[in-house]
């Protein structure tokens, strides 16, 4: 069965509001594809510290920034053909035979990021991709979202 294949830029979201993004999306499956997963605003973001708190959380987590990574010499598409890419593709994929995965990145945007051509490849093999821009909570704080109630 061919599981959803989420995105998530971190930005400046914090570990609560990326675990309420996994947890509306049903993901325990976490796949870092940041090449350089470190920032000096936040902390937090970086790989040890974020891997070791989304294992606390349940998460099972997989560092493919190594292979996946943005920022490469001669561009993202280039790389797309190395056999490093493909290691890399094929990994993901034999996690999302076993449940949906969310790949994370630090760009919010994915038209931005390296994810839009990484999902452009997994699309073409034929698997279902899902950019995540915001969660509920955000959403609801910057009244994009109303709380509608039942009744009785």
């Amino acid at each position: 069965m061919k599981h959803v294949i989420h995105t998530l830029g971190l930005g400046a979201r914090s570990l609560g509001t990326l675990l309420e993004a996994l947890a509306e999306s049903r993901v325990t499956l976490v796949v870092d594809v940041r090449r350089h997963p470190g920032s000096a605003r936040h902390p937090e973001h970086a790989g040890p510290a974020l891997h070791a708190a989304l294992r606390a959380a349940g998460c099972e987590v997989h560092d493919l920034g190594p292979l996946l990574g943005g920022d490469r010499r001669g561009g993202y598409p280039a790389w797309m053909e190395s056999a490093g890419f493909r290691r890399g593709v094929g990994k993901i994929e034999a996690l999302a035979e076993r449940g949906p995965v969310m790949l994370l990145c630090a760009e919010v945007d994915p038209d931005r990021c390296h994810r839009r051509f990484l999902a452009a490849a997994l699309e073409a093999r034929g698997w279902p991709v899902a950019h995540h821009r915001t969660t509920l909570s955000e959403r609801a704080a910057r009244g994009q979202m109303r709380v509608v109630r039942r009744t009785g």
